[in-house]
């Protein structure tokens, strides 16, 4: 039913402007980031691939992947199919999965963030201390920190659930129908609860983070140019595969750095509103701010870009990936065309096999009648 038809009462504001078509635009984004992340996936998990570095990308492809999911699943329904709006109708259950994903969407894109961080860690233990990460930046360390990612990443976004609630639109307006989120009662009672979550949000999920990366980065960056003015003088050396092993090492440590660096463009900002926020105290409004506003969508497509880049960032800058990726595509298409051959041929034996069949019936055919004719000829001799 439309809530649109109601009079009286003072009924909220219709859906306009950009997000009349935020759902067409992210959820292509979507669409596309999911595709992108499931061939990352697949490069990196190949079994000639497996290193620490390499494992944690595949995880942070899946934590994308699922991220671009539960958005597109939000996406769908609350500005395809719907609008975000309470003039429109919307069922209790929908309500419920459009606060199940938009949580889950912050959670694994939440573990996406510190994957990255524990990638950057162990790209900085890897160039600026080897003999360190020889003992720790191994197999069975990057699948324990993962573990560890998931397990407090986990615990730190249960509190998250208490903020919002379904509720019947008509407890507002009677001449509303449907069901709408709002904050909980305990939200709204305990003040401190909310401030909590701004600063567990700001700081723990986005400036912490940022702050570790920016760090990091630059401790890698400087290590780089080091590096650089060892391969000019390694130039004119005849140890040319020494070289190349420093053009290889040094080509990973770009591309992590690109992907930290688009990370902390597209995070400090929503850190730094959400940590602002926190400060202030008192009632907050931020968490609805971002489900509800012009700036939360944009927002979410920072979030949404963020979790879809890393593609272009392999494919541009790690030669391994390209060579990978081109191999299983090639694969594939390969073994395309073997079953549509073999298909063929044994299409074309059928074929064949009647084609021989008819010929030998037809010579059968031919040799009685030859026979009835020789008879018929020795008769009139005779």
């Amino acid at each position: 039913m439309d809530n649109s038809s109601f009079s009286g009462q003072i009924l909220p504001a219709p859906v306009q402007g950009y997000r009349l078509i935020h759902g067409y635009v992210s959820g292509t984004i979507c669409f596309v980031g999911i595709i992108l992340n499931i061939l990352n996936g697949f490069v990196w998990s190949r079994k000639n691939m497996r290193t620490s570095t390499n494992v944690l990308l595949t995880v942070l492809a899946f934590t994308d992947a699922m991220s671009l999911f539960l958005y597109l699943v939000y996406v769908t329904y609350f500005f395809t199919a719907t609008g975000p709006s309470e003039l429109l109708y919307h069922s209790k259950g929908w309500m419920y999965i459009v606060v199940i994903c938009f949580h889950e969407f912050i959670a694994f894109h939440t573990v996406s963030n510190w994957l990255t961080i524990s990638l950057a860690i162990f790209r900085y233990l890897k160039v600026c201390h080897p003999n360190v990460a020889k003992r720790y930046c191994n197999l069975a360390r990057a699948k324990l920190t993962i573990g560890i990612v998931f397990v407090v990443t986990t615990l730190a976004t249960v509190p998250f659930y208490l903020y919002y609630e379904v509720y019947d639109s008509s407890e507002d307006n009677s001449n509303l129908t449907g069901y709408w989120i709002r904050k909980t009662q305990f939200a709204k009672t305990h003040v401190d609860y909310q401030v909590t979550l701004l600063w567990l949000y700001g700081v723990i999920f986005k400036v912490v983070p940022s702050t570790a990366m920016i760090v990091l980065s630059a401790l890698l960056i400087r290590k780089l140019r080091h590096a650089m003015k060892r391969k000019d003088h390694l130039k004119a050396s005849p140890s040319k595969h020494h070289a190349n092993i420093t053009t290889g090492y040094g080509r990973t440590s770009i591309m992590l750095v690109v992907i930290v660096l688009i990370y902390i463009l597209m995070e400090l900002p929503v850190g730094i509103m959400a940590f602002l926020s926190g400060i202030e105290g008192g009632e907050s409004h931020f968490f609805y701010f971002l489900l509800y506003s012009y700036v939360g969508d944009i927002i979410d497509m920072t979030v949404l870009l963020n979790a879809t880049l890393n593609f272009f960032v392999y494919f541009c800058i790690s030669k391994q990936y390209r060579a990978v990726l081109k191999a299983l595509i090639r694969n594939k298409f390969s073994k395309i065309y073997e079953i549509s051959v073999s298909h063929g041929e044994h299409t074309g034996s059928h074929e064949n096999t009647d084609n021989m069949e008819l010929s030998t019936s037809a010579a059968e055919n031919t040799h009685r009648k030859l026979r009835i004719w020789n008879s018929i000829k020795q008769s009139f001799r005779r």
